[in-house]
């Protein structure tokens, strides 16, 4: 009897894995090197970024390729919904957040700029193409 979970997404999987670690590695020494720059408030802002941007390109993976329809459960109009519900929840909660003095902007936008770094890292990671013989 055959599994449920098709190679093509374990292959998918191991491809974003690297991208995925190298924004939490990104994300920690951001963190990391954070209280030289911000106040005991602005380190926690900068870690809650960190862990946004690695929650945020986990999800955007688990979306598209549920709207592509690569996803091992094939359940696309549930992914489409968490996307919608994320990106509203997300929007409500760090307004509300910001208003209220929990987290601060500059040190929570530091410490999501881990995402766009991560995803450069991962790259030089990542093996060069194998060029065809001549």
């Amino acid at each position: 009897m055959q599994s449920d979970h098709p190679r093509d997404c374990d292959e998918q999987d191991s491809s974003l894995g690297p991208a995925l670690w190298s924004v939490a590695v990104a994300g920690a020494l951001v963190t990391l090197t954070s209280p030289a720059l911000f106040s005991a408030m602005g380190v926690v802002s900068v870690g809650v970024g960190s862990a946004l941007a690695v929650s945020n390109l986990w999800l955007i993976g688990r979306t598209v390729r549920a709207f592509l329809g690569t996803s091992p459960s094939g359940n696309r109009p549930s992914w489409a919904l968490v996307a919608v519900l994320k990106f509203a929840g997300l929007f409500l909660l760090l307004t509300a957040a910001v208003r209220h003095g929990v987290i601060e902007l500059l040190p929570l936008g530091f410490g999501y700029a881990a995402l766009p770094l991560g995803i450069v890292l991962s790259q030089f990671r990542a093996s060069a193409p194998v060029r065809g013989e001549g």
